[in-house]
């Protein structure tokens, strides 16, 4: 693994990643995880599960400093995918199923993540990481052309930002604070009508996985 942080920063998580060694089963490292039998479970032929549940953890801990980071839930997606190790070719695009698992396409990794964030236990994180997935799904249709969705985009950001507040009440982390606060803002300046008018009348179309380097 190459993570981007130093190992006061990953202190904070439920799972520690600095103390993983390089190719070392995560599961050798937190056995608590072996209690839950979906961890376990493979999640493809093609896709090494030690690094899947590296990834779910990087992207998934409460206090993973790639949320602050990366406000941008896309870019965060292929960073510590990137991070974790997984194969990419000359061209830096992922191998096709690790493509699916980006975007929530293979069943047993998304069974991993939801019990990986049951165990956050916490139900305003839990649910805030749900309507964040939600934001970004209806964001790419709005943005392709689907301009009915822009009423539900406008109420899932509204939750979003309630549950963003709501949820920093409970961290005292100034930096962390400043971060959420900047992303709403800039979240909410890009979805202002004239904003999306403007990318529709340019045929900006949705940045996929693959172009976010």
């Amino acid at each position: 693994m190459d993570w981007q942080f130093t190992d006061i920063e990953f202190r904070g998580m439920m799972f520690n990643l600095a103390k993983v060694p390089e190719e070392t089963s995560v599961l050798t490292i937190f056995p608590e995880l072996k209690k839950h039998k979906i961890f376990k479970k493979s999640p493809g032929p093609e896709i090494d599960n030690n690094l899947v549940i590296l990834y779910i953890i990087a992207m998934y801990d409460k206090s993973t400093p790639y949320r602050s980071k990366y406000p941008d839930v896309l870019k965060r997606k292929v960073e510590i995918a990137h991070d974790v190790g997984f194969n990419m070719d000359e061209k830096g695009n992922f191998d096709d199923p690790v493509e699916n698992l980006l975007k929530g396409m293979n069943k047993v990794v998304n069974q991993k993540i939801v019990e990986f964030i049951r165990m956050q236990r916490s139900f305003k994180y839990t649910y805030l990481v749900t309507i964040e997935a939600s934001y970004y799904n209806v964001m790419l249709e709005v943005i392709e052309g689907a301009t009915k969705r822009i009423p539900d985009l406008r109420n899932i950001q509204e939750e979003l930002e309630e549950t963003m507040a709501q949820l920093m009440v409970e961290d005292d982390n100034p930096y962390l604070k400043d971060a959420v606060l900047r992303y709403m803002e800039e979240e909410r300046l890009g979805l202002r009508p004239e904003d999306i008018a403007l990318k529709l009348a340019n045929n900006e179309q949705a940045i996929s996985n693959k172009e976010i380097q």
